[in-house]
């Protein structure tokens, strides 16, 4: 019976006390002991088994193995799954996953294996061990797994349509130098990782990544994840409907030219002020000197507060390249930000803030205002994705010298990052009542530690253990009765011998 609900129906609440219930086991005072809920439901784990991003990322093969008789790769692989969920972000620092046997087993190590090397105080594998098999892993390999997550997502319908934004983020090492891959900017020594990422409220998921030298071209990084996702996920123009792009992006050629092959819509801003476009349409706007054409829409930003934007529509003006030849038309939409009062936003440093150009093919006059929420989204990229991924995942530490080990890292940050959007998304309530379960009561899960048993005691107090902690109280209180025991014996003048 569960201790919280006793034989006469009514209810009984007991108060944490840790000490208290762990002095009542030593002293072998009756203790009513179950299983809790917080330790084996991991729901992370359980989901990547279930999914089949589990088996998914076990099978990334290393490069160069001669045999199959050496440490097993995909028991490596699910080490690094595990040393992610665990947050384990540096592989020199893994001892603590290496050493508890259930993660090992989970990983898919011979149990056998791991008792002999326990019984020899070893470890069946070292950090060394799987730092070297990161590196194993070629890019080829990475990508052809990333691309065949994204299929699988989308084959489970947990990877849709909608609004897809791409950004970029600087990987730098301020005392690296000479990485394979790596690139210079400035006195900054990284690589570019850019990421295409659905920005759907509640639907955020990574469709694609591409990771260069840090001078890279942003118009290369994405082609690659375009064309990527074109020959292993699904056509583009079934996947994206609106790509939204920031001003890195700008080249009225590329943003055409994208548009003409893959089907999508497209926004971004204008690059600067100085360019061609801006010039004609301020020039219109001096033209049409008519308030009346300008739409007002009130904004409640998380770092503004309330403000007012006014917004002007301006159809099919032509689009020229670099060296001035005409290569299409776009539509503009220009926006200016005011407070309360009707005054210009400005800065920090007190300069006004800028005029925005919006530029998009598709249509504006009916009503400008989308065009501008849809830039806004790119921020779900660059505030939520990133801050995500580097704050959370540890994105920008490496797990080894070079572009191999950091390509294969981001491999399973990116896909097990994808994995906890959906399973927020398939099930808020569990969840994120699990979560603030273990948060509240200190309790680590299977990722985190021994699962916990409560204890209940008749004195009404409550007491979270380990299976090992729970273990050796028992053990003292059974050697401490044998002691009274013997003691008591030998008082009575029963001999050694009897007793």
């Amino acid at each position: 019976m569960s201790p919280a609900a006793p034989r006469d129906g009514s209810w009984r609440t007991w108060l944490r006390d840790d000490p208290r219930v762990r002095e009542a086991l030593r002293r072998g005072e009756a203790v009513e002991v179950e299983p809790t809920g917080y330790g084996g439901n991991d729901f992370l784990l359980e989901f990547l088994m279930g999914s089949g991003l589990w088996e998914l990322l076990c099978s990334v093969r290393p490069r160069g193995l001669k045999k199959d008789n050496g440490k097993p790769w995909r028991a490596l692989n699910g080490l690094e799954v595990l040393r992610e969920l665990v947050r384990v972000e540096r592989v020199a620092q893994c001892g603590r996953v290496i050493q508890d046997t259930r993660l090992m087993m989970i990983a898919g190590f011979n149990a056998e294996a791991l008792t002999r090397a326990r019984r020899r105080r070893g470890l069946v594998v070292t950090p060394q061990t799987l730092g070297n098999h990161l590196a194993r892993i070629h890019p080829r390999e990475v990508v052809e797994t990333f691309y065949g997550h994204g299929a699988l997502l989308r084959g489970k319908g947990w990877l849709r349509r909608g609004v897809y934004a791409a950004d970029a983020h600087e990987i730098t090492f301020p005392h690296a130098r000479g990485w394979p891959g790596m690139g210079k900017v400035g006195e900054a020594h990284g690589y570019k990782l850019v990421l295409l990422v659905r920005t759907g409220p509640g639907e955020e998921r990574i469709a694609g990544f591409a990771l260069g030298p840090l001078h890279a071209s942003e118009h290369l990084l994405l082609r690659m994840m375009l064309r990527e996702i074109e020959r292993r996920v699904c056509p583009v123009r079934r996947l994206i409907d609106v790509l939204v792009l920031d001003r890195g992006y700008w080249g009225a050629e590329f943003l055409l030219g994208l548009r003409r092959r893959y089907g999508f819509h497209f926004v971004t801003r204008a690059q600067h002020e100085g360019l061609g476009l801006v010039q004609d349409v301020e020039g219109m706007l001096r033209d049409e000197e008519n308030p009346t054409r300008w739409v007002r829409v009130g904004e409640d930003r998380s770092r503004l507060g309330p403000i007012e934007v006014r917004l002007r529509a301006l159809s099919s003006i032509p689009l020229h390249e670099k060296h001035g030849r005409r290569v299409g038309e776009a539509n503009i939409v220009v926006a200016d930000e005011y407070d309360l009062r009707g005054k210009r936003l400005r800065n920090p440093d007190g300069t006004e803030r800028p005029r925005f150009y919006y530029v998009t093919d598709m249509p504006v006059e009916a009503d400008p205002y989308p065009i501008r929420g849809f830039y806004l989204r790119r921020w779900t990229v660059e505030n939520q994705g990133f801050r995500n991924l580097t704050q959370r995942w540890g994105l920008d530490v490496p797990a080894g010298r070079g572009i191999n080990p950091l390509l294969a890292r981001l491999l399973f940050v990116l896909v097990l990052a994808n994995a906890e959007m959906v399973v927020q998304e398939l099930f808020p309530g569990p969840w994120q009542e699990e979560r603030r379960r273990l948060s509240k009561l200190g309790v680590q899960g299977l990722l985190g530690g021994a699962p916990a048993l409560a204890a209940y005691t008749d004195q009404g107090h409550l007491g979270l253990l380990s299976v090992e902690d729970y273990g050796e109280l028992l053990l003292q209180a059974e050697r401490d009765r044998v002691a009274r025991d013997i003691r008591a014996a030998l008082a009575r003048g029963e001999s050694p011998e009897t007793v």
